[in-house]
């Protein structure tokens, strides 16, 4: 059998290479020294993201969601596609500001200019995708209205609690959802919408999710 000429000396070569690696790795991976650089590591598990948002500072309040009435009326102001000078054109431009540009920053549109700027936009940005306002004019919400109060189809009496972006249960799909009146359904956006009824309300509802998406007053 060969042997190797220096047995000793690779013995104690690979006895200081198991003891200082590991001891190494450890040091550098100890949970103490993760946490200071990251606060959300957990070093248990290896999570770094513990999954939630950073609390909001508890002197903030939360927005209030705009009323369908306030999101009509948001979304029927006209949207401006010309851009903004800003507060200080003269400073890149050589000229000053004219005095009906909008604030902002410079090239903001009417889409993009930033809520703090734009009252409109700020409203909108409350409002929940599902509540966005269908786009009908007045007259066309009054056709609405008057259509489906003169249809012969009872009102709910239990429906009080319906507003945009609310889903019927299965017993309010299957006995109060009613098709629109032909006299109706020719207009933009509605034909394939069903309407539940109370004594001074109309809800327009997709058939299809059961969700209302929106809500027409007297």
């Amino acid at each position: 059998m060969k042997t190797h000429p220096y047995p000793a000396m690779y013995a104690v070569l690979l006895a200081g290479s198991v003891i200082i690696w590991p001891a190494t790795r450890a040091a550098a991976f100890a949970g103490d020294n993760v946490a200071g650089l990251d606060p959300d590591f957990v070093p248990n598990t290896g999570q770094i993201n513990r999954g939630f948002d950073e609390k909001v500072p508890v002197s903030s309040q939360p927005r209030p969601i705009p009323t369908p009435a306030h999101a009509r009326a948001a979304f029927a102001v006209p949207d401006s596609d010309q851009p903004a000078l800003g507060g200080n054109a003269n400073s890149t431009t050589g000229v000053g500001a004219a005095a009906t540009s909008a604030p902002g920053p410079i090239g903001a549109t009417g889409q993009t200019m930033p809520a703090k700027f734009s009252q409109r936009n700020d409203t909108l940005d409350r409002v929940p995708i599902m509540a966005l306002p269908i786009p009908l004019s007045d007259h066309d919400r009054r056709r609405i209205y008057q259509a489906a109060m003169a249809d012969k189809t009872p009102a709910a009496d239990d429906a009080a609690q319906l507003a945009p972006t609310s889903e019927l249960d299965s017993r309010e799909a299957l006995n109060e959802i009613h098709p629109l009146p032909n006299s109706v359904r020719a207009i933009p956006g509605v034909g394939k919408l069903g309407y539940v009824k109370t004594r001074n309300k109309v809800f327009l509802v997709e058939p299809d999710t059961r969700i209302v998406v929106d809500e027409i007053e007297s």
